[in-house]
């Protein structure tokens, strides 16, 4: 494990110099880059091609603060899914509504989301990732809002090396 310390970027920042109480996850050994890919359902929404766009751009941006390695945003099928050096960032998002009918309106709508890590080239290491958390959808044509940040700033701060909150 020592080696994995001193040769990565991410090793470095996991490792430091105090001594932890868990093992990092192996997703993060030798990885160069954090990809961040997102899926939003149901795909019956009438806007969720823009809805997934904007929280994937926010959810990147957030994952990007403070990062010792670049985060990029993925599409499905690009080549990065799967290469040596990334670490994958998956977010999934659910529009939980009143009924059929209330999908356009958001009125009384949830977004229900879990983020988790993958890495094509790693061991499983992890069986599950930060607990589902759900927040108000933003409003149709709306950036999400600070509740929704606080949400996924939440879930990064148990997924992410650098975001980690100290142990109690």
């Amino acid at each position: 494990m020592a080696w994995a310390c001193a040769l990565s970027p991410i090793g470095v920042m996991i490792c430091g110099g105090v001594a932890t109480a868990s093992t990092p996850a192996l997703a993060w050994d030798g990885a160069r880059r954090l990809g961040v890919q997102c899926l939003v359902d149901p795909d019956r929404a009438p806007d969720r091609r823009r809805l997934q766009a904007a929280l994937c751009d926010r959810v990147r941006a957030l994952a990007a603060d403070k990062a010792p390695i670049p985060v990029v945003l993925l599409a499905p099928g690009d080549p990065g899914l799967i290469a040596a050096d990334t670490a994958v960032l998956l977010f999934h998002a659910n529009i939980q509504s009143e009924g059929p009918q209330s999908l356009g309106s958001r009125g009384g709508s949830l977004l229900v989301f879990s983020l988790r890590v993958f890495r094509a080239t790693a061991a499983p290491s992890e069986l599950f990732g930060a607990a589902p958390r759900a927040t108000a959808p933003p409003a149709f044509g709306a950036d999400p809002s600070s509740q929704f940040d606080a949400a996924v700033n939440a879930a990064l701060a148990e997924t992410l090396p650098w975001r980690s909150r100290p142990a109690p």
